[in-house]
């Protein structure tokens, strides 16, 4: 489903610590098609409209987020969403010092036939790559459900490769009293 300039968005976390290094503003987009056995966001496979953003406005939210040091798209499927999330990579990588990682469940021999491989390495500097396979299951990765996940640091990445070996959850608690649970839990 095509929805222009916008962005069908899941989710939006202005300052989360666990989905990349240091503080970042957290996108999960809806939609995917992958339906990878025990993925534990179902609620974000369906395509239909959840939260309509244009990309413009996604962008000076980001942008006018104070003390983040990065950006994660993930979701649902950010590929499945390509034009907006190159728009917005290629935006955040020419405007600001944030760095960017990237979570896709297609593994990188699905992608490199394509374009979108190449410039999705370009403005990335990680990519979580392949889909969650709840067999290989291990809450002890970092940034990742499943063994089979690879941490990719794309040439030129602004990252420093880091322990793969340490899984991280974080609680927000809203002013409202609500509570939201990120990461991956056991």
């Amino acid at each position: 489903m095509n929805f222009g300039t916008t962005f069908n968005v899941a989710h939006l976390e202005p300052t989360t610590h666990i989905y990349g290094p240091g503080p970042r503003f957290t996108i999960w987009l809806q939609g995917c098609t992958l339906a990878c056995q025990g993925c534990w966001n179902t609620e974000m496979w369906p395509h239909r409209p959840q939260h309509l953003l244009d990309r413009n406005e996604l962008l000076e939210r980001i942008i006018s987020t104070p003390n983040i040091e990065g950006v994660t798209l993930l979701g649902g499927e950010p590929m499945q969403q390509a034009e907006n999330t190159l728009w917005l990579l290629q935006q955040l990588r020419t405007k600001t010092a944030l760095n960017i990682m990237l979570y896709t469940g297609y593994e990188r021999a699905e992608l490199e036939g394509t374009d979108n491989w190449q410039c999705f390495e370009a403005l990335t500097d990680l990519i979580v790559s392949g889909r969650y396979e709840h067999n290989l299951r291990n809450t002890g990765l970092l940034w990742r459900g499943s063994e089979n996940q690879q941490l990719v640091y794309p040439v030129g990445s602004r990252l420093k490769k880091q322990d793969q070996r340490v899984n991280q959850l974080e609680i927000v608690i809203s002013e409202h009293g609500g509570v939201t649970v990120l990461g991956y839990p056991d």
